[in-house]
């Protein structure tokens, strides 16, 4: 039993130092090019310029922009909490952001062990170090890590509707894709859970009302949201910033060059885009969504009181909520990685349903084979959990 131990121990070890050796590297090799957007929106903002345009004109340009518009496409509140980090010179600034998405990393797996009813966290972390996504997700220095964290923290907290009705209203603050979580909390019958949370919402609206202002807001509202979900970062020919204006840009940050990736990985896993590559209309990703969790609260309704079933189905929302939207990525599948030490303790019982969870994990977990590789791979999570929660026994741990 030590030895299983300990070497348990030491493959969690070894994941760990895999990872942060790949996030060390990207650091000094690689633009990171969505914290550079973070970073310049930061800049912006300390400067009381707007971050929803690129200021390459002023010498504020994240390496990549191309379009009069930037590629910050957040709530202007997360501008402001990016403040401190632009403070600091890039280089540095990315090596604390990259150790702090590791450490998210980590935290997130042992919130998931948790869940999972007492399984441990080792097998999230292998799995980790096993996953394609989790490397483009620190190459591109990306935020899901740290919204994971506040998802989990909001199933972890579904017994204190208070704490985790900020959780969740935070997590959605950061990624407004997370709010499709809310519908399956209402189908977990956590009816005051979800109160709280929209009025935590209004609280951090309040706050982005004090901070960034209201024109900011309104912008965000109507010029940002709608083009940031037809277009996602791009745009229009139209929408194009005079190309000798990207010319004269001169070094990428802080005047050194980096190269724009290290990875060469596709970063697609957006049903909406893939049924609607040129712009998603709203069916696009309506409907999808509408049909998979459909399935999926039909699938749990019985949840309530069982605790295992409940954090199965509010598990499986997750890749949910990447699949149906509109700005869904590759970086966004590591919210699928709490469903492996879930799928290990239930495997035993629903073999089957398992199985299937199993093939869609290892199609989003792999290096790109297929063009809709990762959304057929997320799909089939969902329904995969669809099936374990619709067995009889209903039991997953």
């Amino acid at each position: 039993m030590r030895v299983r131990v300990r070497l348990a121990a030491a493959f969690a070890v070894l994941a760990v130092l895999v990872v942060a050796a790949a996030a060390s590297w990207f650091v000094v090799s690689s633009l990171q090019q969505d914290f550079a957007a973070y970073w310049v929106a930061g800049r912006a903002a300390r400067r009381g310029l707007d971050p929803y345009v690129n200021q390459v004109a002023v010498g504020l340009w994240d390496g990549v922009a191309l379009f009069r518009h930037s590629r910050f496409l957040y709530p202007p509140l997360l501008a402001d909490f990016f403040r401190p980090l632009a403070a600091l010179p890039y280089g540095l600034a990315k090596a604390v952001f990259t150790a702090l998405a590791v450490t998210a990393w980590i935290g997130a797996a042992v919130q998931a062990g948790r869940l999972a009813g007492g399984a441990s966290a080792i097998s999230a972390l292998c799995a980790g170090a096993l996953f394609a996504p989790l490397y483009l997700h620190l190459e591109r220095g990306q935020i899901d890590l740290f919204v994971l964290v506040l998802l989990l923290a909001t199933i972890a907290w579904r017994e204190r509707p208070l704490r985790g009705g900020v959780a969740m209203a935070t997590a959605v603050l950061c990624k407004p894709a997370a709010i499709g979580l809310l519908p399956l909390l209402l189908v977990a019958r956590r009816f005051r859970l979800c109160p709280l949370a929209a009025a935590a919402g209004a609280g951090w609206l309040l706050v982005t009302l004090l901070f960034a202002g209201p024109a900011r807001t309104r912008e965000y509202v109507r010029e940002v949201a709608p083009r940031v979900v037809r277009y996602g970062e791009g745009g229009t020919e139209a929408m194009l910033l005079d190309a000798s204006l990207i010319a004269a840009a001169g070094p990428r940050m802080d005047g050194r060059t980096y190269p724009e990736s290290a990875l060469d990985l596709d970063a697609r896993a957006s049903l909406p885009r893939l049924l609607a590559p040129q712009e998603p209309r709203l069916w696009a990703f309506v409907l999808p969504y509408a049909v998979l969790a459909a399935g999926l609260g039909w699938a749990g309704r019985r949840a309530r009181g069982h605790a295992q079933r409940e954090v199965l189905l509010l598990a499986g929302a997750l890749p949910l909520c990447v699949v149906a939207s509109p700005t869904g990525w590759a970086m966004g599948c590591v919210w699928a990685l709490p469903l492996v030490p879930l799928g290990l303790s239930g495997w035993h019982k629903r073999p089957a349903a398992w199985a299937i969870v199993g093939a869609g994990w290892l199609l989003v977990a792999l290096p790109d084979l297929l063009v809709a590789q990762r959304v057929l791979g997320l799909i089939a999570i969902v329904v995969g959990v669809c099936a374990a929660l619709a067995s009889r026994e209903g039991s997953v741990g």
